[in-house]
């Protein structure tokens, strides 16, 4: 499928992958909504996002569902309806069973899975069996490693949902699992890292690209290190 002249919407967008996709997406001729917290953050969209004046951003708070449902009214009224879905929304977090309280916990699984789910619900009478929904685990999710134990969880939950949700719709739903992403704030805020086992942002965008337009691929969590993608064993 040509994602020429489709409507795709992506929440997170102003998040630190999220204007690579907006700007591929974009490029390939789709109509573009994105989502976003802060006004900082739409703020500094413009001069990190080459086409951010072709995106069409909402401000809405993913986690509440009778704002979800509203925005998607609103959706439907400017754009009509949504034919696919990337669901970037989360948060990194650190902290080990020590550090982590119940508040952090919870707030993990609703930055990752709850906004991914009230999302695709929202939309969910919009889409058929040529839509995709793409979805983002994380690497930590299929591999924790220790002291982001939270996030693990969140994202682990994104990956239940993506498997969930696939056998409940008629559209496309799978999900990418990357390590660290090779974005400028990951650099800044673990300058000590190892940058080259990270995620380039170009093999993250084919593969966003590769899994909205391909109609053979659907319930796969797509695991990518150092940009190599691969389905989870």
């Amino acid at each position: 499928m040509e994602l020429q002249n489709s409507t795709v919407l992506v929440t997170g967008a102003t998040g630190n992958i999220g204007p690579y996709v907006t700007d591929q997406l974009v490029d390939q001729g789709a109509d573009v909504i994105g989502t976003y917290v802060t006004e900082t953050e739409r703020d500094a969209v413009e001069t990190s996002a080459e086409y951010a004046d072709a995106v069409s951003y909402h401000h809405v708070d993913l986690t509440d569902q009778p704002a979800v449902e509203a925005f998607a009214e609103t959706v439907t009224e400017e754009h009509g309806s949504v034919d696919h879905i990337v669901g970037l929304a989360g948060g990194f977090s650190m902290g080990g069973i020590n550090e982590t309280d119940g508040e952090a916990f919870e707030s993990a699984l609703s930055l990752h899975a709850t906004t991914a789910f009230l999302t695709v619900k929202a939309f969910a009478d919009q889409l058929s069996e040529h839509s995709g929904i793409v979805l983002f685990s994380s690497d930590r999710a299929i591999d924790p490693v220790p002291g982001t134990l939270a996030y693990n969880v969140g994202k682990g939950a994104v990956r239940t949902l993506t498997e969930s949700l696939d056998v409940e719709l008629d559209a496309r739903v799978n999900a990418i699992a990357p390590f660290l992403i090779d974005v400028p704030g990951n650099r800044e805020a673990m300058p000590d890292a190892d940058f080259s086992e990270w995620t380039a942002p170009a093999a993250v965008i084919d593969e966003v690209v590769h899994l909205l337009s391909n109609d053979g691929v659907t319930g796969q969590i797509i695991q990518m290190t150092g940009g190599q993608p691969e389905l989870e064993a």
